[in-house]
């Protein structure tokens, strides 16, 4: 259980680093990714509780991420138009 929880402690790090450093330029703080990690571990167990599989959430995020990234592309690209 232990281990679970750690692997999971740092995914979330790891997911919040990836969303704030790539999606949201500037915007990565100590905060920002404690705040994060733990709305992560709080998915992930909660789904665990209810027996939901926890790469749903893992996906879920991911998928996030990527969708803000082209987003963010997008808008960019129509301002320099």
């Amino acid at each position: 259980m232990f281990k679970d929880f750690f692997v999971q402690f740092i995914k979330g790090i790891i997911f919040g680093l990836v969303y704030f450093e790539i999606t949201k330029a500037n915007d990565t703080t100590f905060e920002n990714i404690v705040l994060f990690t733990t709305l992560y571990l709080t998915m992930v167990y909660g789904a665990y509780v209810i027996d939901m599989d926890k790469n749903v959430i893992t996906s879920a995020f991911l998928t996030k991420a990527v969708f803000t990234l082209v987003d963010e592309r997008i808008k960019r690209k129509k301002k320099q138009d």
